[in-house]
C-alpha cells in the first residue's frame, strides 16, 4: 500500500496493537510515545493518516493536532484523537480541528478500522499482505476481528449514539445558523462554482463557497449553513468522505447536502444517498429540480431546527 499510519500514545498495549492491526492491512508503521517526539516524527516522515493520544507526557495530542493545522504542509492530514474522555471541551475541539473522535474502549480497533478503510481502500492490501502475516509471530490480542458492514460500523467523531448523549452534544450547539438562509457550496470547478452562485444569488440566497472537501466540512460545522451543495470529487477528500463526517457529527447531520456531480454512476449515487444525501443530481442539471430541491430541503431544515421562517425566495 506505501501508506504510513502515525501512532503517538503513551499506552504500550495500545501501541502494539493498533501497529500490529494497521501492519495487517499493509500500512507501515511509526510511532512516539510523547507529545513532542510526535511532532517531530510527523514533521519528518509526513504520514498519511495520525492517531494521537490526548493525555501523552511532554503535551498533549489535540496541542499536535492544532500544530499541525497551523502547518501548510500537515493540514491535510487526517487525525484521528484517541482518547478515554467524553470532556465537551475535548469534543468540541475535535470538530473545530476536524479530527475523528475515537472513545477508547475494549475493542477500540473496531471504531478506528473503519476510520482507516474509509480514507484508503484497504482490501488489496489486506489480500497482498495475507502471506506474509502466515510467516510472522503476530500476538494473540491482535489476531481476534469481527469483519462488519463499513456502513454500519463508520464511527462518528463523537463516537457511538451512546457516547453522543453522554457527552450531551446536540445540534447547533456550537453555532446557530444565520438568520438568513444561504447555502455553502463545495466545490472545486471555478467556472461552474460562479455560475451557480449567480444563479442562486439572482433568487435571493447568499452563498458562500470553498474548493476542499477538509474545509468543506470545517466551514459547515463553524459556520452551519441551511444547505449544502456538494461536489463528488475534491481535493483532500472526495465528497462520499465529507458527507460521511456530516451525517456522523450532532453540529451538522441535521443540514440537507444536495450532491450535484459530473458523475451519473447508479452506484455512486446509491452509496451518497445511503450516506445520508437529501438529492443527488447529475451535471448538467436540471436547473427547476434543484430549485426544487433546495426549496423543499430548506423548509424542511428550518422547521426541524426551529428557527425563523425562510422567504420562499426561490419561488
Amino acid at each position: 500500500m506505501n501508506k504510513t499510519i502515525f501512532i503517538a500514545d503513551d499506552d504500550t498495549d495500545i501501541v502494539n496493537l493498533l501497529s500490529c492491526r494497521c501492519k495487517q492491512l499493509g500500512f507501515k508503521v511509526e510511532t512516539a510515545r510523547n507529545a513532542t517526539t510526535a511532532l517531530g516524527v510527523i514533521e519528518q516522515c509526513r504520514p498519511d493518516a495520525v492517531i494521537l493520544d490526548v493525555e501523552m507526557p511532554s503535551g498533549n495530542g489535540l496541542s499536535v493536532c492544532e500544530m499541525m493545522s497551523s502547518h501548510e504542509e500537515l493540514r491535510s492530514i487526517p487525525v484521528i484523537i484517541l482518547t478515554g474522555s467524553t470532556n465537551e471541551d475535548t469534543v468540541r475541539r475535535c470538530h473545530q480541528l476536524c479530527a475523528y473522535y475515537v472513545l477508547k474502549c475494549p475493542d477500540v480497533w473496531s471504531r478506528i478500522e473503519p476510520i482507516l478503510q474509509d480514507l484508503f481502500d484497504c482490501n488489496e492490501a489486506v489480500a497482498a499482505t495475507n502471506s506474509v502475516q502466515e510467516t510472522e509471530e503476530v500476538p494473540i490480542a491482535c489476531m481476534t476481528h469481527n469483519p462488519m458492514d463499513l456502513m454500519d460500523t463508520v464511527f462518528a467523531m463523537l463516537g457511538t449514539e451512546e457516547d453522543n448523549d453522554q457527552v450531551g452534544v446536540k445540534p447547533h450547539q456550537f453555532k446557530q445558523p444565520s438568520e438568513q438562509a444561504w447555502v455553502l457550496l463545495i466545490e472545486d470547478d471555478n467556472d461552474f462554482v460562479t455560475a451557480l452562485q449567480i444563479r442562486l444569488e439572482e433568487y435571493g440566497l447568499r452563498t458562500n463557497r470553498v474548493a476542499t472537501g477538509i474545509e468543506g466540512y470545517r466551514r459547515a460545522f463553524l459556520d452551519a449553513p441551511c444547505a449544502i451543495i456538494l461536489d463528488y470529487e475534491l481535493p483532500q477528500g472526495n465528497g462520499d468522505y465529507v458527507l460521511r463526517r456530516l451525517k456522523e457529527s450532532p453540529a451538522t447531520c441535521d443540514i440537507p447536502v444536495i450532491v450535484l456531480t459530473g458523475h451519473s454512476d447508479a452506484s455512486i449515487e446509491r452509496k451518497m444517498r445511503g450516506l445520508g444525501a437529501s438529492e443527488f443530481l447529475s451535471k448538467p442539471f436540471d436547473w427547476d429540480r434543484l430549485r426544487t430541491a433546495l426549496q423543499i430541503h430548506l423548509e424542511e431544515f428550518q422547521e426541524t431546527t426551529r428557527t425563523a421562517p425562510i422567504e420562499n425566495s426561490l419561488s
